[in-house]
């Protein structure tokens, strides 16, 4: 009998919570990193499990009717799954611990689990549970939460008044409601300055894996995508470009370098935003197949600065440091990513975002100019670190600093998805278009 992609899911969330009871008996960093790690890769290929066999048609959780492998789930379980192990494959030993180990297992069972949830009220619920985690490794490591709480105790009491009062106030209202939660969420402008400081004091891990998965854009598409007004989406659509070109522009002078991350995320995940908020085929057709492009080469991109961190401690952009001889595996991913990142070619970000610029001609000449401006100020940006991270006088040091084993593993998977993954563009694109297809097809109802 063969195994259905609802009970591939079972074990992607079953294998990350088998993995933190473990950690109960577990003494010692390299405890903890090892058996996580087994976990994690456990994990993706149960995810890869969830991909391969979803055949066009939804599969239940078995027991649970409100958790659905469906087409817009299938595809992101695995690149979940290998943002995790990612995470961990980048962490260093001296960081590594119990807690930590803990949170990025419980992220791995909440972010496929929130893709894959298609009642609304459970979604709701479970990204509100998502939210708790940066909150918990900012008050676990003694570094002040106040603004993260500023902005995320407002998001929660919006979700769940949108949904709650759904019955009691108008169609317009409720969506309205849900939109402003999901924009905060995500960092549209001006809700934005929760994401900067949320990378300068939280772990680098904790902030990628509430940031890189973007789970307002699957909120967005489940809840407020069917019935929201037109002129609603465009509002949105037009902040999200407006937040796009400012997160672009700032990453280009920032000196900090997790400040600089922060920026070039937000520009990015903006863009995906943008294409699904335009509420057109050609829009939500690029931003579907831009998605997961943008979680696999930032992924790439944090690896390689985490790892630098644990080596040099927190970098400027306003010098040259010269560590390519050092870390010439580092420099490498963070070259490969960085270009995926802003769309390159022959990399797995160049089909989506030529889709996205050439699909937004239908708001005119001037939008596509405006997605090529962010997309050059990206570019910019990208090649301003990695000259400043890897060229300039060379330091000697008296102690090897080459990448670990564990490190050249991550390297070696970064370098092939962000290559290699991109020879699929055709069926994706095709598969991505009948999606966006389905998806826009309750608004052809509305008055």
């Amino acid at each position: 009998m063969s195994v259905e992609s609802g009970q591939w899911l079972l074990l992607v969330l079953a294998l990350p919570l088998a993995g933190a009871v473990s950690l109960l008996k577990a003494q010692g960093a390299e405890s903890f990193a090892s058996r996580t790690l087994t976990a994690l890769w456990a994990q993706t290929a149960a995810a890869l499990g969830v991909w391969l066999t979803h055949a066009g048609k939804d599969s239940q959780l078995p027991g649970v009717g409100t958790v659905s492998v469906d087409a817009l789930a299938a595809p992101m379980v695995p690149v979940l799954a290998f943002l995790h192990l990612l995470t961990l494959l980048g962490t260093a030993k001296s960081d590594v611990t119990r807690t930590g180990c803990v949170r990025v297992l419980l992220s791995s069972v909440l972010t496929p689990l929130l893709f894959c949830c298609v009642d609304g009220g459970m979604l709701i619920g479970t990204m509100a549970l998502f939210s708790l985690l940066p909150a918990w490794d900012l008050l676990s490591g003694g570094r002040p939460a106040r603004v993260f709480l500023l902005y995320f105790t407002p998001f929660i009491l919006l979700l769940a008044s949108g949904w709650l009062v759904r019955q009691d106030v108008g169609q317009v209202w409720t969506v309205g409601l849900l939109l402003l939660a999901l924009k905060l969420c995500g960092g549209i402008f001006p809700l934005h300055g929760w994401m900067p400081s949320l990378f300068q004091r939280a772990s680098f891990a904790a902030a990628s894996l509430f940031v890189l998965p973007m789970v307002e854009v699957v909120a967005t598409v489940r809840l407020v995508l069917p019935s929201a007004p037109a002129w609603m989406l465009e509002s949105g659509s037009w902040a999200c470009m407006a937040t796009a070109i400012y997160a672009s522009g700032m990453a280009v002078v920032q000196a900090d370098a997790r400040r600089f991350f922060a920026f070039l995320a937000l520009s990015k995940t903006s863009l995906v935003m943008f294409g699904v908020l335009s509420g057109t085929l050609s829009g939500l057709t690029a931003s579907l197949c831009l998605w997961g492009p943008v979680v696999l080469c930032l992924a790439g991109l944090g690896y390689s600065l985490r790892a630098l961190e644990s080596r040099f401690g927190r970098l400027s952009l306003a010098e040259h440091h010269g560590h390519y001889d050092q870390v010439p595996g580092l420099a490498l991913v963070f070259l490969v990513s960085g270009l995926g990142v802003v769309g390159f070619p022959g990399t797995v970000g160049f089909v989506p975002m030529e889709l996205l610029i050439s699909g937004s001609f239908q708001h005119g000449l001037w939008a596509c100019g405006l997605l090529a401006a962010v997309a050059l100020l990206n570019g910019v940006s990208m090649l301003r670190a990695y000259f400043a991270f890897f060229t300039g006088k060379r330091p000697a040091t008296s102690v090897s600093l080459r990448e670990t084993s564990r490190e050249r593993v991550g390297i070696v998977l970064i370098l092939v998805a962000v290559i290699f993954a991109g020879w699929f563009s055709p069926s994706v694109v095709e598969a991505r278009h009948e999606l966006a297809e389905r998806l826009l097809a309750p608004r052809a109802r509305l008055p």
